[in-house]
């Protein structure tokens, strides 16, 4: 139930008031009151719909986007005619670096730069990616957050903790209107950023004075102090009252396992990205679920035929810079029978980054994904693969405390049967280094292809 009625009714009223979010706010609940309309859709009653809404979307960028004008007339393609998923699947794949070399010409013509928000990725593999947002795509975005967030039982005033790297995000400023905003809608936030033993007892005892409603946090900060608490033989099953949504990097099977027993508690992770926004999140507590799409918000489709494929997403309100069949870097497993253009409304797991391998001399790679797996049943907290330009992979491992030498030849062999005519290393470390984004990424190959 929410405590804060009235806060929330007066924040809604500021909003709709100020002409600076009135646009944003009248968005954001006209995409909720969508998704919940549309709830029980067919899924032929969706992709009508979102057939509709692509097609006028392209025909914006069309008539006002310099950069999609000139690409389209170099192709050929008559954004005004009718076009099927099939034709919109032969558009060229959009990429970071298009984006980065073309930013100020995909901004649609008729908007006023003032009107445009905009944001950036962390630049977790490289230089960030500047993206501009319209008011109307900021509204669609903050409504899908929400409607996820009530789907697993996250009402509206629920006391929610962000085990967040709060200061990249711009709703986490240190300023005096944010804190009391956060205050009264019933949020805290708890940096991630430097965690040790100190830093994790305290913010285990601030959870259970507190005792939220969810934690949303980055996944590896979350199972830092899931495996603190067991170490510690600390009881942990106070908090939070519903669940954990995990965010910002691959929750791995290893770190879910230990966060579900120390807190016994649902963990529900969720996809998204600075530049895609929220795309998807597991809405049951299954393992074996998959990423529900929020297909209101964005059109989804693999890269490729493969089940393991590339994920392309096309922003379905992106009106202000329109990003068709954008590849965001990552690959996902999808269902059987999905195919490049076509709607995806669950992707079966998000696999990883598609950078993220470790290349053989014979021209052949191994994913980073296969890393998890290789190293589930040793004694471990955290690692960290790293391939130099010769070759050659050092396995940087946080040991456990029962972790041996004899560990350490083990991952050896285990890495060296899979990782062919490859010398593998193993170091031991006090910590794995992030990005500058804080997150984790556990696989970095310094070979150029």
């Amino acid at each position: 139930m929410n405590p804060y009625p009235y806060i929330y009714t007066l924040s809604d009223f500021r909003r709709l008031l100020d002409h600076r979010t009135r646009a944003v706010y009248s968005a954001y609940k006209q995409g909720l009151k969508f998704r919940y309309a549309t709830a029980n859709w067919s899924s032929i009653q969706r992709k009508q719909w979102i057939l509709s809404r692509l097609q006028e979307l392209v025909r914006t960028a069309g008539r006002n986007v310099p950069y999609y004008i000139e690409l389209f007339n170099q192709i050929g393609f008559d954004a005004e005619a009718p076009f099927t998923f099939s034709d919109y699947a032969k558009l060229p794949i959009l990429t970071r670096e298009i984006i980065q070399e073309n930013k100020e010409s995909m901004l649609n013509v008729r908007f006023p730069r003032d009107t445009l928000l905009k944001d950036s990725t962390g630049g977790s593999t490289g230089i960030p990616t500047n993206i501009y947002l319209s008011p109307n795509e900021r509204g669609w975005k903050e409504s899908g957050a929400e409607y996820f967030l009530q789907k697993v039982g996250v009402r509206r005033g629920s006391r929610i903790a962000y085990f967040w790297g709060h200061h990249l995000d711009p709703n986490g400023t240190d300023g005096f209107y944010s804190k009391l905003r956060s205050r009264l809608l019933n949020e805290k936030w708890f940096d991630c950023f430097r965690l040790g033993p100190e830093m994790l007892t305290r913010y285990h005892k601030e959870f259970t004075q507190w005792n939220p409603d969810c934690i949303i946090a980055y996944s590896s900060a979350l199972s830092s102090l899931a495996e603190f608490l067991s170490e510690e033989d600390v009881n942990a099953n106070e908090y939070p009252n519903i669940c954990f949504i995990t965010g910002a990097e691959k929750l791995y099977e290893r770190d879910r396992e230990i966060i579900e027993k120390v807190f016994n508690r649902p963990v529900y992770e969720r996809y998204g990205g600075r530049d895609f926004g929220g795309l998807a999140m597991q809405t049951s507590a299954s393992r074996d679920c998959g990423f529900e799409v929020d297909w209101a918000w964005a059109l989804v489709e693999p890269r490729t035929t493969e089940q393991e494929s590339p994920i392309l997403v096309t922003k379905l309100h992106s009106d202000g810079m329109p990003m068709l069949r954008y590849d965001n870097g990552d690959l996902g497993r999808f269902a059987p029978n999905s195919c490049p253009g076509e709607p995806s409304y669950v992707i079966e797991e998000i696999i990883g980054r598609t950078l993220d391998r470790i290349y053989l001399p014979s021209g052949k790679w191994v994913l980073g994904a296969e890393f998890p797996h290789m190293l589930k049943d040793f004694p471990i907290r955290e690692f960290m693969i790293v391939q130099d330009e010769n070759y050659r992979v050092e396995a940087k491992i946080v040991p456990a405390q029962n972790f041996t030498d004899n560990d350490s030849d083990r991952i050896r062999q285990v890495m060296e049967a899979n990782l062919v005519d490859i010398p593998v290393f193993v170091s031991l470390v006090e910590h794995i280094e992030r990005t500058k984004a804080n997150k984790r990424r556990p696989v970095i190959s310094k070979i150029k292809h």
